[in-house]
């Protein structure tokens, strides 16, 4: 059973850089980038404190011998995160602390060069990398953030990328390389700079408005001294803590799907700061466009039916779901 097609929408990237947009509008939020329309209201959870979530941290080098007591522990508690939270904290991953700070440095440095050098960089419509704000349809509000990509930190990844998918595909008693084959050769694998400036109204205008990632898993390195990122966990968003020198690994759309939903598929939102600018590098892994997925027959029983159908573009899909501000997702769903 393949999902049907969606509707195009039109879609379009703002004109202005968010950066640049500080320096000509005096502070002011054009009313397209308002995310919460009402004045008396804030993004907190009705004005509260938002609690954190639960400090879930995985060792990589645990993982790295599936069958000592110590990796079979950690392969037990990796499926619990992945199957209620959809995501966690990887630490002994093996990056240097030093690339992660040059990376830093880099990207700082990459956003304070003038506009017209960083326009050479610009991303189309039609492909998330290149410099520049995300795309929407025509009547939804644009996210405060610009975008940068850089290809040496994905190559770095490439090792921590391919043990974690092992580890999540033992973790469902799976043979270990099902996740691996498919990614294949011909899959997506970036890292993207996720720039943040300070923002006037953080009650009312979000950085990066709630979305799942139409990914296997996404790997994202936080800013080191700002907090921003929040996860929705039954109905309640939890504020995600910075852990020097972790990665936070989040669960896709394309492996709650191949997990027939086991796995979560992590909805989260970045959060803006009015006083300080925050940066983030995210390194997200996708099957090829046009690959079909659909869940794997070895995870369908009885117990538990097939969930979802099979689809061969998701993420041209995804994308035009994302931009309308919709969880495309939801639109595989079999029901039951």
């Amino acid at each position: 059973m393949a999902a049907a097609s969606v509707l195009p929408v039109k879609l379009e990237l703002p004109s202005t850089p968010i950066q640049e947009l500080l320096k000509s509008n005096n502070n002011q939020i054009p009313a397209r980038y308002v995310f919460n329309p009402n004045p008396d209201s804030t993004l907190e959870s009705n004005g509260c404190v938002l609690p954190w979530m639960d400090n879930i941290i995985i060792d990589l080098q645990l993982l790295l011998d599936f069958s000592s007591t110590c990796g079979k522990q950690e392969l037990l508690k990796l499926r619990d995160a992945l199957s209620s939270w959809g995501c966690f904290q990887l630490v002994n991953h093996g990056v240097a602390s030093s690339l992660m700070d040059q990376l830093h440095f880099v990207g700082k440095e990459f956003f304070a060069l003038p506009l017209e050098k960083k326009q050479k960089y610009s991303r189309s419509v039609e492909w998330i990398e290149g410099y520049g704000c995300d795309i929407v349809s025509e009547d939804q509000p644009i996210n405060w953030n610009d975008r940068e990509t850089l290809d040496e930190y994905s190559i770095e990844l490439q090792k921590v990328l391919e043990i974690m998918l092992r580890a999540i595909a033992k973790s469902l008693n799976l043979e270990e390389n099902t996740f691996l084959s498919q990614l294949g050769e011909d899959g997506t694998f970036f890292a993207r700079f996720n720039f943040y400036p300070p923002c006037p109204h953080p009650d009312r205008v979000v950085g990066l408005k709630p979305h799942s990632d139409g990914t296997l898993i996404t790997m994202l390195l936080q800013d080191q001294n700002v907090e921003g990122l929040q996860v929705l966990k039954d109905d309640q968003w939890y504020k995600v803590p910075v852990i020097p020198n972790a990665l936070f690994i989040n669960v896709g759309d394309q492996l709650e799907i191949l997990s027939n939903g086991i796995l979560k598929s992590a909805v989260h939102r970045a959060m803006t700061n009015k006083e300080k600018e925050r940066m983030s590098v995210a390194v997200p892994s996708s099957v090829a466009i046009g690959k079909e997925i659909g869940p794997l027959s070895e995870l369908i029983d009885k117990d538990r039916p097939r969930l979802y159908k099979n689809v061969d573009n998701y993420i041209p899909t995804f994308f035009q779901h994302y931009a309308r501000g919709e969880r495309a997702i939801n639109t595989m769903k079999i029901q039951q």
